[in-house]
């Protein structure tokens, strides 16, 4: 099978997921994290986008247990899926050299 192309905002999202599952504010958060506060994703665009993903077969979802505090309402958890693992490792080796070059370039600044 093929492995697509991500998306800058599919790639902070599979690299948010990666080795995790995560709930869609858990996901914005480490975004937020990753990104040191420089890249936030509104709600509305992580949930288009976690769609759009999983129908592509680039992470899987569940819904977890209901809990009293939540009033019944339940999170929906997302973690990479294998190709999601694959098109994530082929970019960081394609965007790698360039993304250290340009770093270097810029003075390491």
């Amino acid at each position: 099978m093929k492995v697509p192309r991500l998306s800058e905002t599919e790639i902070l999202i599979a690299s948010a997921i990666s080795g995790k599952e995560l709930y869609g504010l858990q996901i914005v958060d480490e975004v937020l994290a990753l990104t040191r506060g420089k890249r936030r994703i509104s709600l509305g665009g992580l949930y288009t986008t976690l769609h759009r993903m999983e129908s592509k077969k680039l992470v899987t979802s569940r819904w977890g247990e209901t809990v009293d505090d939540r009033q019944g309402a339940r999170r929906r958890y997302y973690k990479i899926a294998g190709l999601g693992a694959r098109a994530l490792s082929e970019t960081e080796l394609v965007l790698g050299p360039a993304l250290r070059l340009a770093h270097g370039m810029a003075g390491g600044r």
